[in-house]
């Protein structure tokens, strides 16, 4: 089981953008020291104050130079029509090269219609044109030169430049959230973060069982595969009491669950999103209740570092391999604290247990 970050420069009242990069550059440098895998944030536009990161490849060139082992994961480029796949590429490998070979990426179709409506993209257009830049992003894997025709991107043949370090290429992963995309990705050779995990622990199985039908087919489109099956834990907090961390977490935990209603209810009702409509209302009715959140959602990771060990560890015994933190929306003092203790007294206890075999877990 490996232990990433997630954050996405949640401003608090009072704090500035500036205070807030300039904090979580820190926290990322935190994390780094004590062990987590990898690092990343999402590439959000025109939502404040939950999602502040609009550039994040500017953004990972800074902390790039503040770490040293962690890897740096884009989470995620959104392949769409305002990020052409061959200038994803250039980023991705030039973060490579000033990281040392620590470059990750991954990728999403978006789910915000607020920003789709804003760059003129219709929902039902999303897949297509994802998958379209995922081929040319694939070919660049494969080799500098690169040429493309397809139904969204088409161009003669380009030498990329710089070229990754990475040897033999980046991974690359796809934020899904269903049980079709999760078995796509696997089928792919890409690794699946399952994202918005909000309905349930069996919904999530359904996922995980997906991505290994995927994986056991054995096709790739990539000269290196990428086998990961990954959870986004969308409020994660850690604290020496169970009490103070849920009271701490609280407003975090209800504002973005509130979020997911909010983007969600409307999303599921448009073309290519519908999975969503039949799973939302159980989370509808549940999206202010703490206690259901904290216990009945994958989601939500609120607790002292025994209650994270041992959701932790059911999760790897589902089949989960990573989980990707969401430590944010707090204040700075305690975002570090959490960080700190989660590196001392979680992350060994998988370390120590890298080579032990998973148990079977039944499902529904």
């Amino acid at each position: 089981m490996k232990i990433g970050m997630l954050q996405e420069g949640e401003i608090m009242p009072g704090v500035s953008y500036a205070q807030r990069y300039e904090e979580m550059i820190r926290e990322v440098a935190l994390a780094d020291e004590m062990g987590f895998h990898c690092w990343g944030t999402s590439e959000q536009k025109f939502s404040p104050p939950r999602f502040t990161v609009s550039a994040p490849e500017v953004l990972y060139a800074a902390v790039a130079r503040e770490t040293r082992n962690i890897k740096l994961r884009i989470m995620c480029s959104v392949l769409l029509q305002w990020n052409h796949p061959l200038i994803v590429a250039e980023r991705l490998a030039t973060l490579d090269i000033v990281s040392g070979g620590r470059a990750e990426l991954g990728t999403a179709r978006s789910n915000n219609l607020h920003t789709l409506s804003t760059f003129g993209v219709e929902p039902k257009d999303t897949k297509p044109m994802w998958a379209d830049s995922l081929e040319v992003l694939a070919k660049t894997m494969a080799s500098p030169n690169v040429s493309h025709d397809g139904p969204y991107w088409s161009f003669e043949e380009r030498e990329l430049v710089p070229y990754y370090v990475s040897k033999p290429h980046p991974p690359i992963y796809v934020a899904a959230s269903s049980a079709a995309s999760c078995k796509e990705a696997g089928q792919r050779g890409i690794g699946a973060i399952l994202f918005e995990s909000y309905f349930g622990f069996d919904y999530m199985q359904g996922c995980i069982d997906a991505h290994a039908e995927g994986v056991a087919e054995g096709t790739t489109m990539l000269p290196d595969r990428v086998d990961t099956m990954g959870l986004y834990v969308a409020s994660a907090f850690c604290d020496r009491s169970r009490a103070d961390a849920i009271e701490k977490a609280s407003d975090v935990v209800l504002g973005y669950a509130g979020f997911i209603a909010d983007l969600y209810a409307p999303l599921a009702k448009n073309s290519s999103y519908e999975y969503l409509d039949e799973h939302m209302a159980r989370f509808l009715e549940n999206q202010a209740n703490m206690d259901f959140l904290v216990s009945g959602t994958p989601s939500v990771m609120v607790g002292t570092p025994d209650d994270f060990i041992e959701r932790l560890k059911d999760l790897e015994a589902r089949g989960i391999d990573e989980v990707l933190l969401r430590i944010d929306g707090m204040p700075h003092d305690q975002i570090m604290e959490s960080i700190r203790l989660i590196g001392e007294e979680v992350i060994p206890v998988f370390k120590d247990d890298a080579t032990s075999p998973k148990m079977e877990v039944a499902t529904s």
